[in-house]
């Protein structure tokens, strides 16, 4: 049997290093300061304000973590 070859296709484009590190930059300050902006907010009173909250803390640790991943190679 032949092996098949098949085309692995990226979601995003050929991007070169120093434009993801920009990316991961850019989203760690977008994520950090909607989770200051959220956090000055009363969250308690909404339950949109605390999900907005917690996800975008989330979006940090991952921006953090894709940053992280990207100067240690």
């Amino acid at each position: 049997m032949a092996k098949k070859e098949t085309a692995t296709t990226s979601v995003l484009p050929e991007m070169n290093q120093q434009t993801r590190r920009n990316l991961a930059k850019i989203g760690m300050a977008a994520s950090l300061g909607t989770l200051v902006a959220t956090g000055l907010m009363e969250t308690s009173k909404t339950e949109t304000l605390k999900r907005v909250h917690l996800w975008s803390g989330f979006a940090l640790v991952g921006f953090s973590y894709w940053h992280y991943s990207l100067y240690n190679k």
